[in-house]
């Protein structure tokens, strides 16, 4: 479950593209749409460009902490 606060200095506004980018960064829309609709196997292809995303992401995530 993904949920954001409101701060005091705040407007409404922020905090709903503070709570869009925490969602869509968490990826739940893939999960939801992958639980609402039947979906076929992935190709060849498509699991080759899953696999590049995730190591973009990891390549991202050792530069933060490195």
């Amino acid at each position: 479950m993904i949920y954001a606060v409101k701060n005091d200095w705040e407007s409404n506004e922020k905090l709903i593209l503070r709570y869009k980018k925490l969602f869509f960064g968490s990826r739940m829309t893939q999960k939801l749409r992958k639980e609402r609709y039947a979906v076929k196997k992935p190709t060849k292809k498509k699991i080759r460009e899953w696999a590049i995303i995730r190591e973009t992401y990891r390549e991202l995530n050792n530069k933060v902490y490195f």
